[in-house]
């Protein structure tokens, strides 16, 4: 699952070997940070650098559950990228990905 929020951008598998945990990988320094400060998560990230995702956490599924949830009813804004707009890394980034997928955007 790739998540998109205004904490950051997240992408959460199940653990490879502790199928009850919800491993979370970030890309942006601070971003689980500040989805753990948001929800009142005590953070316990690992720094990957070497990774394909730089930051790391594990969560109970039924924490991540949760915090999915939670991030889905605060949307407050009716345009994502306006609302999450002004870190230029990360707006190049997230512009990007809009395009990717707007090009390969079914015709029907």
């Amino acid at each position: 699952m790739w998540l998109f929020c205004k904490s950051g951008f997240f992408s959460a598998v199940q653990h490879s070997n502790q199928p009850e945990l919800i491993h979370v990988r970030a890309r942006f320094a601070g971003d689980l940070e500040k989805l753990c400060q948001t929800h009142g998560v005590t953070p316990a990230i690992t720094h990957t650098p070497g990774n394909d995702y730089a930051y790391r956490m594990d969560f109970p599924r039924a924490v991540w559950a949760t915090i999915a949830k939670a991030e889905a009813e605060a949307i407050d804004y009716d345009n994502f990228k306006a609302a999450v707009h002004g870190h230029s890394p990360r707006d190049h980034a997230y512009l990007g990905c809009w395009h990717a997928l707007r090009n390969a955007q079914d015709k029907g």
